[in-house]
């Protein structure tokens, strides 16, 4: 596979239930996980395995890793690739070493977050007492009183997912526990049931949409839970390690995976239909403004392009 692995497995006395393997995927993070770890290490509950899983990241994310993870009391793993294998085979490697490992539960998280103290408890407890099979914070971009995510929708007609109460001030607008239909994997809690019977992430998506397809087809195949725990809250610093959403990484990526995940899981008129809006609007934002879009231009048309080649993975 291309991966060595390192692991402290000390830790501190666990004396909660069940275990849970937290996984997350090292990418250009260096400058996120000081806040990341320590926001870890104070968590009320504490019987957890942290799978730090190194994607070959060209900063001093790993160094700085080994750095911080001699000074917290948790049980940790950190996994290193030979080269950068995406996010989507980054957190397979992860879950695959968690179950391995006989975690009960698997929580997929990115590191550029910020958890409460008691974050991962409630979670816990927001999904036994639903009986779900994953569950979810409310997330806040980071430092602020504003709403990233309280709840969402795949809007399959488009190919697209759809956050609720993205940008508001929480006001206690949406604080009710219910099932929804999407939420991305930032930070995700899964019974790891789900992956012996849906499978693990797509790796053809490489990053974005991977999340999209899970949920996909979790919810709508396999008819299992999604659940909301509004209790639970973490901070996004959103996009640290991809340039943010504008990025012609991002672009390439985003309309690549866009059409991807609709030849797999749609009618062709549907995917004839989003593949010409998706171009018409990359040509429009080209001539409103040819010398700042060209580059990001050309990056969303090759995209398009590479998602109506790509071999069909049926995961």
């Amino acid at each position: 596979m291309g991966m060595k692995k390192e692991e402290n497995l000390l830790g501190r006395k666990n004396v909660n239930a069940p275990r849970i393997g937290i996984v997350t995927v090292l990418y250009n993070s260096e400058d996120v996980l000081s806040e990341y770890y320590h926001s870890l290490n104070i968590q009320s509950f504490t019987n957890f395995i942290l799978y730090v899983v190194d994607n070959n990241s060209p900063d001093h994310s790993l160094t700085h890793s080994r750095e911080l993870l001699t000074e917290v009391d948790f049980k940790y793993h950190i996994i290193v690739n030979e080269s950068n294998f995406g996010v989507a085979k980054g957190n397979n490697i992860g879950i695959r070493q968690a179950m391995a490992d006989e975690c009960d539960l698997i929580l997929l998280s990115n590191n550029d977050i910020k958890l409460k103290g008691d974050t991962i408890q409630k979670l816990v407890d927001g999904l036994a007492d639903s009986n779900a099979a994953m569950a979810v914070p409310k997330i806040y971009y980071y430092k602020t009183n504003k709403l990233w995510f309280a709840g969402g929708h795949i809007d399959i007609d488009n190919g697209t997912t759809r956050h609720r109460g993205i940008g508001e001030e929480d006001i206690g607008q949406y604080d009710e526990v219910e099932s929804i239909g999407y939420a991305p994997t930032c930070f995700m809690l899964i019974n790891k049931s789900i992956f012996l019977n849906v499978g693990f992430m797509d790796e053809v998506y490489f990053v974005y949409y991977d999340d999209t397809d899970f949920v996909y087809r979790v919810i709508d195949k396999y008819h299992q839970d999604l659940i909301y725990i509004p209790s639970s809250t973490i901070e996004h610093n959103e996009s640290h390690s991809t340039g943010g959403g504008e990025s012609p990484f991002t672009l390439f990526y985003k309309s690549r995976n866009r059409i991807y995940f609709m030849r797999k899981h749609l009618k062709r008129h549907q995917v004839v239909r989003v593949f010409l809006v998706v171009m018409l609007k990359h040509i429009i934002k080209y001539l409103i403004n040819y010398k700042k879009s060209r580059v990001a231009w050309r990056q969303g048309i090759s995209g398009l392009r590479e998602g109506i080649r790509l071999k069909i993975d049926k995961v």
